[in-house]
Order: C-alpha cells, then structure tokens, then sequence
C-alpha cells in the first residue's frame, strides 16, 4: 500500500473511533412517559430510581410496579418496604428476585409481564444505564412487549456527568455496553 491510502485508512479509522468516544458520552435522551400496563424499577443507582417510578406510580401510569434487585443487595421485604416508603402500595408490588445483571433483569422481567399479561412497560432507570437498559431489553424482547425508557436522576437531583465518580460511570458504561453490544452479558453485568 502507499502512504496516501494508510493516511486515508489511518484517518477513517480516528474518525469512527471519535464518534464512537462522543456517543460514549450521550446519555441524555429518555422518552416520553405513557399509560402503561407496569413500571419496571432496574436493581442498581441509589433511590432516586425507586424515587422516579414512584412518582409514575403516583401520577397513575401505571397500576403495578416490577422491582429488580441485583445480587443480594436488598431482600425481597426491603424492596417492598422502600416501595412503601415512596408511597407504592404493596399489592401493586411485584418482586423479582432472580437477576444478577441489567440482562437478566431485562429477561425475568418479561417472564412476570408474560405470567401477568402485561403488555407495555416503563422502565426505569438512572440516565447513564439507559442505552445498555434498552440494548438489554431489546435483545431479550421478540418484538410482542412495549418498552418506554424513562431517566431517573439520582436522589441529590443529579446527572451522571454532575456526580463526583463521573469518570467511573462513564468507563464502566462504555465498556458494558460494547460488552453487551458484541453479546458478552455473562461477562458485563
């Protein structure tokens, strides 16, 4: 090859390299919310999720609301009791318990919308895990459920590139969602 076509290959390559870098850092788009048959609560973040999904709750878009730990981080009581604490009734309140990752979340909560006949939900999730939430949610889902992504900042009211660790939210997401993107789940929580 000659210089001239290194050159062009060498910029090509710094190019798709940039732009995959910026859309590292684009975490800000959340949809719109609607009536919807639950509101799916993702394990992970502080509160301010929990914070958010009771405020949907509340505003009557949705009856009931899925939980999703991950790990032992919160029993299945605690969950229900910070519901509670939100303002969620515990009838409407769905545990699961299963998942181990935004993966698995993504999978036994459609196994409950299946038992249940849900059709659509919210999901909700802090800003910087929603595009690995919805790649989640999309791989798993056949195309016969309705996901609508809704942010949540965390409880001091803050976006992720306002937190001290926004360099680690930062790393961690871009390297779990290129995880996810080439079907690494097992390895990417």
């Amino acid at each position: 090859m000659n210089s001239k076509l290194y050159i062009v290959v060498l910029l090509l390559f710094i190019s798709m390299l940039g732009v995959l870098i910026a859309d590292s850092f684009y975490h800000n788009y959340t949809d719109e919310p609607v009536d919807a048959d639950v509101i799916i609560v993702l394990g992970g973040g502080d509160q301010g999720r929990m914070d958010k999904a009771a405020e949907l709750y509340q505003a009557g878009y949705a009856d009931t609301v899925i939980m999703t730990p991950i790990g032992d981080r919160f029993s299945g009581e605690e969950l229900k009791s910070i519901g509670r604490h939100y303002g969620i009734d515990e009838s409407d309140i769905i545990v699961e318990e299963e998942s181990d990752s935004t993966y698995t979340n993504a999978e036994e909560s459609i196994k409950i919308m299946e038992e249940e006949g849900f059709d659509s939900a919210l999901v909700v999730t802090n800003d910087y895990h929603t595009k690995r939430s919805r790649l989640a949610f999309d791989r798993v889902n056949e195309g016969d459920k309705t996901f609508i992504f809704i942010n949540a900042m965390n409880l001091s009211g803050e976006r992720w590139y306002e937190r001290e660790n926004s360099g680690t939210i930062w790393l961690n997401e871009f390297v779990k969602t290129w995880g996810y993107r080439f079907g690494l789940y097992n390895w990417f929580g």
